[in-house]
């Protein structure tokens, strides 16, 4: 632990290291990417940075367009916390035969009524982006400020064969993260040289692989490499679940996922090299 004295001369070194930042025009970026029921990690991670950070820009993912939108309009870490250990109401999912694969099996009534509510609630105070897949060319599309509606919202969430896809001017899109799932390439596109990326599947599963491999073998993949940016990860120390578990919502893997958050973004604070953190 820091003594008073270490802790106020590491706040300084923080402070004029952000000062110059941003006397050079720089942004920095959260990152949050897809993970299902996974994103209580995200919210244990938020309550922790908040308490010193706060970004330029926000770009979201699948779940993280969701905690990324909440964020942008100004929910404070505790308050997102407290939505992720209050939804009963995800644990009770309800499957149904689809008129088509596109319609999915899962009733996404429920993430519509979020997404609608979202966006009637709340609106960016910040830069915000989401990014979702065409279909059926699986090419990732950054959407950005004042043109995203709940569709948006809506459709970056929608699992291939689970939820159902929305059109968005004529073009059909599907999960954010399907390719990438944490896609920094979009806060890079949106001005950003510093990121922090909160990615809760750093270890991707073998259904996300495919898609990826099938995206890159169409050269549809964004870049992954971006010299001069400084990009600090965040992500679980130890295993989250199975896929079951980023589908079913229960309050103690959203307890246990918002605790890990919370240590792991601590750790990375408190590492000397991520002074500006």
């Amino acid at each position: 632990m820091l003594t008073p004295l270490a802790g106020e001369n590491l706040d300084l070194g923080r402070t004029a290291a952000a000062l110059k930042h941003t006397a050079s025009g720089g942004k920095t970026a959260l990152v949050l990417s897809a993970g299902g029921m996974y994103g209580a990690y995200q919210a244990g991670v938020w309550k922790t940075l908040s308490e010193r950070f706060q970004p330029d820009l926000i770009v979201g993912a699948s779940v993280g367009s969701l905690n990324g939108w909440l964020i942008a309009g100004g929910v404070s870490g505790g308050d997102l916390v407290h939505r992720w250990l209050s939804l009963d109401l995800a644990s009770e999912l309800r499957w149904r035969l689809p008129r088509s694969l596109s319609d999915g099996f899962l009733d996404g009534e429920l993430l519509e009524q979020w997404a609608r509510e979202m966006c009637r609630d709340y609106s960016p105070r910040i830069e915000y982006g989401l990014v979702a897949t065409e279909v059926p060319s699986l090419r990732p599309k950054l959407f950005r400020g004042a043109e995203i509606t709940w569709r948006h919202l809506a459709a970056s969430c929608a699992v291939p064969l689970v939820l159902r896809h929305h059109r968005i001017d004529g073009v059909y899109y599907t999960d954010g993260g399907l390719v990438d799932p944490c896609p920094l390439w979009a806060a890079v596109e949106m001005g950003a040289d510093r990121i922090v990326a909160v990615n809760v599947l750093k270890t991707r599963p073998l259904a996300i692989q495919a898609m990826a491999a099938a995206a890159r073998a169409r050269g549809l993949c964004r870049p992954s490499h971006f010299p001069g940016v400084e990009i600090i990860d965040i992500s679980p120390s130890g295993s989250l679940g199975s896929p079951r578990d980023a589908m079913y919502w229960t309050r103690a893997n959203a307890e246990r996922w918002v605790e890990l958050g919370m240590t792991n973004a601590s750790e990375k604070m408190r590492a000397p090299r991520n002074i500006w953190l």
